[in-house]
């Protein structure tokens, strides 16, 4: 069994982790417990907002994709594996381009952008990856630039 370890992430890998559907009810349960604003959890006071209409949370669209890469990490094959990894000093970039309406379907992937060797800590390197959430005819709604950290190969 192998697995990938810094040194054999390549700039450019693209990745899909999968879709998700925000239904209403998930919409207003999330922004019920995370993001009580009206626009999410009141039909009629969104319907007067600025959205026209109920719309789901960005932070709702992020816990998504938290989700989702996690799965994926966890169903890969064994030859696809990450050494240690998964633990992040933050993120930048985030932007979320337009609304999340109920009875739409985003479509998550991820692209490597760089990778940076680490002086401070050379067992580690961090790799930044652009996370992307787009709707069923291509749109981008969220994107951001995630940054984590993922074991070098020991050294012999």
């Amino acid at each position: 069994m192998s697995v990938r370890y810094f040194e054999d992430i390549a700039i450019g890998t693209k990745q899909v982790l999968g879709s998700y559907t925000f239904t209403e009810d998930a919409i207003m349960d999330f922004a019920r417990k995370y993001d009580p604003q009206p626009f999410h959890i009141d039909r009629e006071a969104a319907a007067r907002s600025f959205y026209g209409g109920i719309i789901a949370s960005g932070w709702h669209t992020i816990a998504v994709f938290m989700k989702l890469a996690v799965a994926s990490r966890e169903s890969a094959p064994a030859d696809q594996r990450r050494a240690a990894a998964g633990v992040s000093p933050g993120f930048e970039n985030l932007l979320w381009h337009k609304p999340v309406r109920p009875g739409m379907t985003l479509t998550y992937s991820t692209c490597v952008l760089e990778t940076v060797e680490l002086k401070s800590r050379p067992e580690w390197g961090l790799v930044k990856t652009r996370i992307e959430a787009r709707d069923a005819d291509g749109t981008l709604i969220m994107s951001f630039t995630g940054k984590g950290f993922v074991q070098r190969r020991p050294r012999k």
